[in-house]
Formats: C-alpha cells, sequence, structure tokens
C-alpha cells in the first residue's frame, strides 16, 4: 500500500511536470520503453513503466508481461502503471498503442508465489479411507506417488501394506492390498510386504514397486494385480512415449534396470552409489537421485552416458545454484513436469530425519541445471501456506500433473501435500 502510494504521487508528479509542455501522443512516431520499476515481483506486483510517446487514452493501450496482458491502473504523459498478472512467467514488457509498439531493454523476473494445501491425511499414523481430514496415511518409509492424466495421485502406502487412490477432490480409497503378503488377486484380495514406489502409464495402469517381495507389479484401474518382473526394485520410472519400465535398485553399488513389454530386465547402469529413484524425459533420457552421494545424474538416451546435473559428490546441504555449484543431502523422489524441468524430494534419509537439511522440493531447471527451491525448506515442521510459510517433514515423493499442480508425499506428516502455483 505504502508503494503504491509513492506510485501515484509520483505520477501526479509526474503530469504537473508536463502540463505545461503539452503532452501530445504521436500516431506516426514510435513508441518507446525505456525501463521499468521494479525489475522483477509476483504476481499483484505494481509496475511503472517509463518511455516516450504514451498516450492518456487508454482505449488504444496493451501492456504485456511475458505475452500475458497486464492490468493497466493508470497513464500520465511518459509513465504507464500495470499490475504484473497470475502466471505472467518471465518475459518481455511490451507497451503496444494503436498497432505500434516498444519494447523495454530488459526481462521483467517473475516472482511465482506457490501456495501449500493438504489434499489428504490428518497427520497421524494410521489407517482409514474418506475424504481429506478423515484420512489416515501410515508411510514410514521412502513412499513415492504419481499422478495420471485426470489427476488422480496413486501412492504406496507401506506400512498398511496398500496401494491407495487419491481422487482430484482428496477422497482416498483403497486400490489394492490390506494385508501383509505376497499374493495376486482384486482389491484387498492382493497382498504386499512392501509397497515402496508408484508409476502410471498412459493406459491407467499403476505399476508399484516391492522390494521385500522382489517384484514390479501391475494393477489395472479394477485393481487388479499381477506381476510384471522379478527384481529388488524401489523407485520406479517409466518412458510414456513406449511405456519402458526402469527400477533403481537402491545398492552400494546399485543399479539401473530397464524393464521390456515382455517382463525381461536388463542391468543398464552400474556402479551408482544407493540409487534411488529415475524419470525418464521426453527424448528417453534418464534422470537419477543418486542418494548415498547426493547427486542428480543424467544418463543420455541409449548410450547412458553419464553427466552430473546437479551436487557435488560426498558433499551435503541446501544450497542453490548452477551445477555442481548445489547442494543436496540424501535426496530420494525424482520426476518431471511437460516442459522437462526435474524436481526433487529432498530427504531420503532412512529414517525421515528432522535435522536434514532439505526438508523441501527442488526444482532443477531443464537443461541450464540450475537449482532453486521450489517449496519448503531447511526446517522439519507442518504448515500449509504460501512459500517459505509452507513447512514439510522429510519429503520423499513428488509428482506433477499435467497442469502443472506438484504433489508431494509427506512422509513424517503422513500427509499427501497439493502445492499450486499463483
Amino acid at each position: 500500500m505504502i508503494y503504491r502510494l509513492q506510485v501515484v504521487l509520483l505520477l501526479f508528479a509526474t503530469a504537473a511536470c508536463k502540463k505545461d509542455k503539452g503532452f501530445v501522443h504521436d500516431n506516426n512516431a514510435p513508441v518507446v520503453v525505456d525501463k521499468f520499476t521494479p525489475e522483477k515481483g509476483g504476481s499483484g506486483t505494481e509496475v511503472l513503466i517509463y518511455g516516450a510517446n504514451f498516450t492518456t487514452d487508454t482505449t488504444g493501450v496493451t501492456v504485456t508481461i511475458n505475452g500475458v496482458k497486464a492490468l493497466i491502473t493508470g497513464i500520465i504523459s511518459d509513465h504507464i502503471l500495470v499490475v504484473v498478472p497470475e502466471k505472467a512467467g518471465t518475459g518481455k514488457v511490451v507497451v503496444s498503442i494503436n498497432g505500434k509498439t516498444g519494447e523495454a531493454p530488459k526481462d521483467f523476473q517473475y516472482e511465482a508465489s506457490y501456495k501449500v494445501s493438504t489434499l489428504a491425511g490428518n497427520g497421524t499414523a494410521g489407517f482409514s479411507d474418506g475424504k481429506g481430514s478423515n484420512v489416515a496415511f501410515n508411510f514410514n518409509k521412502r513412499c513415492g506417488l504419481d499422478v495420471d492424466a485426470d489427476g488422480n495421485v496413486y501412492a504406496a502406502d507401506a506400512e498398511n501394506f496398500r496401494v491407495r487412490k487419491i481422487a482430484p477432490d482428496g477422497t482416498v480409497t483403497t486400490l489394492a492390498g490390506g494385508v501383509y503378503g505376497y499374493q495376486e488377486g482384486k482389491g484387498s484380495d492382493a497382498q504386499f510386504y512392501l509397497p515402496f514406489d508408484v508409476v502410471t502409464d498412459n493406459s491407467g495402469n499403476i505399476f508399484v514397486s516391492d522390494p521385500s517381495a522382489w517384484t514390479v507389479r501391475k494393477i489395472t484401474p479394477d485393481g487388479t494385480t499381477s506381476r510384471i518382473v522379478w527384481g529388488e526394485a524401489w523407485g520406479l520410472g517409466i518412458d510414456k512415449r513406449n511405456g519402458t519400465l526402469y527400477y533403481a535398485n537402491n545398492r552400494y553399488p546399485g543399479s539401473i534396470y530397464r524393464v521390456t513389454q515382455d517382463g525381461t530386465a536388463t542391468e543398464i547402469i552400474k556402479g551408482l552409489s544407493g540409487p534411488a529413484d529415475v524419470a525418464v524425459d521426453d527424448k528417453g533420457n534418464l534422470f537419477v537421485t543418486e542418494n548415498g552421494s547426493s547427486l542428480i545424474k543424467k544418463f543420455a538416451a541409449d548410450s547412458w552416458e553419464p553427466t552430473i546435473i546437479a551436487g557435488a559428490e560426498n558433499q551435503t546441504g541446501l544450497v542453490n545454484g548452477v551445477g555442481t555449484a548445489a547442494r543436496f543431502e540424501n535426496p530420494w523422489g525424482i520426476t518431471l513436469d511437460a516442459a522437462n524441468n526435474i524436481y526433487v524430494a529432498g530427504n531420503g534419509s532412512s529414517d525421515g530425519s528432522t535435522v536434514n537439511s532439505n526438508q523441501c522440493i527442488r526444482l532443477i531447471t531443464a537443461n541450464t541445471w540450475n537449482v532453486t527451491t521450489y517449496i519448503g525448506g531447511g526446517t522439519a515442521g507442518f504448515a500449509d501456506g504460501t512459500g517459505a510459510a509452507a513447512l514439510f517433514s522429510a519429503p520423499t515423493g513428488v509428482a506433477v500433473d499435467k497442469h502443472g499442480v506438484v504433489y508431494v508425499l509427506d512422509r513424517n506428516n503422513n500427509r499427501i501435500r497439493k502445492v499450486i502455483a499463483e
């Protein structure tokens, strides 16, 4: 409010100075944008644009930020006051007047705000299906989750020996399992030793790893299970182009295996330090969290040539930066969004340690490998809210839907959290 008052006073002062000069817009001259202030901010930020050959007739004026139309709240001579729209993104500030455009020399740096809510779970370890806060989970392991094309979330509920389905409205049902053991079946007739991670394919099938049973199982949409392959699978990944599965075995040294449609598992990468999870981009490249060495690695499609894209070997912490300048601490779950940006669930300590420095989700921007903290921080706790006010305790699983909504399996809080960029 104080900033807005200062801007308004500035506009009126500018108007007084220009009044005697007889400010007139020239339709035959170019529109000039010199600068704007502030140069960064989020949705709702007021930005003052400086330039020349503006017009006070707002009917012919449009201002866009990164191509998204901004609300104009005032124009006086060579100043335009606008409000940054939601989800504008970083990009050019362009002023258009009667078909002529002027572009600022710098990009506006958009700072998105992220709102965290609890999709399901009451925070107490236990079991109950239901909706929202009437639901109980018992994760107590480094469990994973995934989301399908319809926005349904599937979570491996290890201590309840179940795979749970969470509908977009927060309604939770048991898809399969409920009894400790190994048995194929439908719904509650199926049994698991340790349902650990899940991925979905394009047909609505769910695949679940059970490292204690040395299996990867397929669950059809009606809850019927069948074994796909024998193998010590922990974290799972899937190539959505062709349905090829990959799994990490979290050994020292550990490996990544490829599972073909006929159920054949082939070791394709070995010599890793506790590989935890694997994700596949739209070109078939693999991205792996190496829990033991606190690294994020890329393996080029088919050749599997390795590259460290983030972190420094055996150096831990919560440090943002580009590539090897960043630091992680025992990272676990990994996923990619539609633009191949990478999300990492930071706390993969075996006991869900509350002193692990990464009680958060980290974001690695595609190709530049710039690491930032997406949501959460270094303090373990529970709080819904926006930005740094949101708290997690041992987030181990992360998934992103087609709209960019992020889902987090919050281990110690026994909740599924939902993150929306506003």
